[in-house]
């Protein structure tokens, strides 16, 4: 294998694990509070069914309106998935321009890694 494939292979791999080590991170920091947030809203509702006696099937209509007048998100946003996803925007957002920033010590790492990526020396 020609050096410079090496090379690159190699930079593409330290970004590959540059990413999945940023998306475990996120991951950690984030969902642990959005778990505890869902616990909370779920125990509110039961609250609520029980102070009103509302059957389930009312709640879930009472629930749908209400969905249905404000848009929403739904799901987590910081699943392991959501994670990678931002750790990406992150990388790509950056920039190229030289000299490269020097206040974060990942971004010197990252610059050289994209130029080399799609371009091959004869």
């Amino acid at each position: 294998m020609k050096r410079q494939n090496v090379r690159t292979l190699a930079l593409i791999m330290c970004t590959f694990t540059y990413l999945l080590v940023g998306a475990a991170v996120f991951d950690a920091l984030e969902s642990e509070e959005e778990t505890a947030e869902r616990r909370r809203l779920e125990a509110k509702s039961q609250e609520l069914k029980n102070k009103y006696n509302l059957s389930a099937e009312s709640y879930r209509e009472l629930e749908w309106v209400v969905l249905k007048l404000k848009p929403h998100k739904a799901g987590v946003q910081w699943k392991f998935a959501g994670s990678f996803y931002f750790a990406i925007t992150v990388i790509t957002t950056i920039g190229t321009g030289f000299p490269p920033p020097r206040f974060f010590p990942m971004i010197p790492e990252t610059l050289p890694r994209f130029p080399v990526t799609g371009y091959r020396r004869p």
